[in-house]
């Protein structure tokens, strides 16, 4: 089975119990927290990805994370059942797909704009205006920069790029002048 499968029953699941009790957003923070510690320690996810190391074993390190970090009782069960089926270690993805469910059904759309410098906040109402017209829905930002854009902005919306950067522009141009088209 495919991780993308799996993430998204895990996510499906844990987002209808969430939202059923009115938790979406601790539990939210708890898988979100957890995700992070996996991230940063690469010998944590290798070591509940590992056949060789027992079951007992990752279950005792998994219950002393859970007793430092005190996450809620539903993202604790979560956490347990994925080590069971020993899936711990796709707890970022299904946390992103979690995210992703949580925000569907609330009608927010994550924009991802990337710009050469960093905007101001009258320059980043202008786009929200833009981008909920053309979605429909609620947009909530994740905002970067990146020089070699030279100027002009990135947006992705979950997999469809908006692309008005001065580079791609350039870079159209070159490709024109190579090929001779006008």
């Amino acid at each position: 089975m495919s991780v993308t499968r799996i993430a998204r029953r895990y996510a499906e699941a844990l987002a209808d119990a969430a939202l059923a009790r009115n938790q979406a957003e601790p539990v939210d923070a708890d898988l979100r927290a957890f995700a992070e510690i996996m991230r940063a320690s690469r010998e944590l996810y290798e070591l509940f990805r590992s056949p060789v190391v027992s079951q007992r074993d990752k279950g005792k390190v998994l219950d002393a994370i859970i007793n430092r970090a005190r996450p809620g009782q539903m993202t604790a069960n979560l956490l347990r059942a994925m080590l069971i089926n020993n899936r711990l270690h796709y707890v970022s993805e299904v946390y992103e797909k979690f995210r992703r469910i949580i925000n569907e059904r609330a009608g927010i759309v994550v924009a991802e704009v990337t710009t050469a410098q960093a905007i101001g906040p009258a320059e980043q109402a202008s786009l929200g205006r833009r981008l909920q017209e053309m979605t429909g829905k609620q947009v909530q930002f994740q905002f970067k920069t990146d020089p070699s854009l030279i100027g002009g902005v990135v947006t992705r919306i979950g997999s469809v790029v908006y692309d008005g950067s001065v580079r791609t522009q350039l870079q159209e141009i070159k490709q024109q002048l190579k090929t001779g088209d006008r």
